[in-house]
């Protein structure tokens, strides 16, 4: 199967004990490629493939720091939690009427978590609720990217099919030229059409799984900004520094981010699909490919799927207004003096 692969897409230097990169390639085209890039097999190209590696790279490298940089929230928090505590042990004195600190507090009837072993169950739950939490959100955020990848590259394989559609093919100037000529540019057309279409079947898939997540970060991202930054703004003003909500903070405002800025590059990709149609020579290929074109084009000014009722598009302009409101009630809530 490795024989195979090398000899199909020219990769001289492809091995498999070369580290991460190689093995993800050859997960995600013998996934992608051979389930929905078959188009490649059919008419391949060298530059097409030099296109579709250098976005699959792009989408690998955007996982690992996604995952590097959710890791190390979860890890931050933890961290900070287990240097406060070792500084309460190094500067605690009995008598003091100090507690011991916890990574968010607990209450349950008449139990002091501060005691053992309440606080020994108590921290460690709630460390382990951090790490898990990072976990899953780990797993969410790399699927995202790497989903919304595969949905551009294959807008960008069709935008690449259109701008070659013409390539070979000679106006014709009799009958049987034409006949061949019509033939060729429909056989084409439908190759274009059945990769538009395995696009959206990907887009629809997509839309499934996350549109209810989207839907929940659009309206909790903003408040969670908001009171993380005025918890950490108010400790700052008792002279004291809450590393946990700053990194909360900052954490969320990326990771909300991250969606916004996807789903607006794809919404971008998708229309580039019709515009691309634009370019198509239609005045030589008369009127044969115009329900193709009428088609794609139509499809590609539809809005987003992720839309839904009650809700702002999920956009990077939604997330600035999110973030513009968030400041906003953080301005009000220091003037208030609560």
């Amino acid at each position: 199967m490795l024989k195979k692969f090398k000899a199909f897409y020219n990769k001289e230097n492809f091995n498999s004990s070369e580290g991460l990169v190689d093995p993800y390639k050859y997960h995600c085209t013998c996934y992608y490629i051979l389930k929905y890039f078959q188009v490649l097999d059919n008419e391949p190209k060298p530059i097409w493939r030099a296109r579709f590696f250098e976005n699959q790279l792009k989408i690998w490298k955007m996982c690992i720091l996604s995952v590097v940089f959710t890791s190390f929230i979860g890890l931050g928090v933890v961290c900070i939690t287990l240097l406060w505590l070792l500084w309460y042990v190094v500067t605690h004195e009995p008598g003091d009427e100090t507690s011991r600190p916890l990574l968010f507090p607990f209450w349950y009837h008449d139990i002091d978590f501060g005691k053992t072993p309440y606080y020994e169950v108590a921290f460690v739950f709630s460390n382990f609720c951090s790490l898990a939490y990072a976990y899953s959100y780990i797993f969410m955020i790399q699927t995202q990217i790497f989903w919304v990848g595969q949905i551009t590259t294959k807008a960008d394989l069709i935008i690449w099919y259109i701008e070659d559609l013409m390539e070979g093919l000679k106006i014709p100037t009799n009958k049987d030229e034409t006949e061949q000529f019509e033939s060729q540019i429909k056989y084409r057309m439908s190759i274009i059409i059945r990769e538009h279409h395995s696009m959206y079947r990907l887009l629809k898939n997509y839309t499934k799984v996350y549109k209810k997540l989207l839907m929940f970060e659009q309206k909790a991202g903003g408040p969670v900004v908001c009171l993380t930054a005025y918890c950490s703004a108010e400790k700052l003003k008792d002279g004291e520094i809450n590393g946990i909500t700053m990194l909360l903070c900052g954490g969320t405002v990326i990771e909300v981010f991250i969606p916004s800025y996807l789903s607006t590059i794809m919404g971008m990709k998708l229309r580039s699909v019709g515009e691309a149609c634009l370019d198509i020579p239609f005045w030589n290929i008369g009127n044969i490919i115009r329900p193709y074109i009428i088609l794609m084009m139509q499809r590609s000014q539809r809005p987003l799927q992720l839309n839904a009722p009650g809700f702002e598009d999920v956009s990077v302009q939604t997330f600035s207004n999110k973030m513009a409101s968030a400041y906003s009630f953080f301005n009000m809530l220091r003037q208030a003096n609560i």
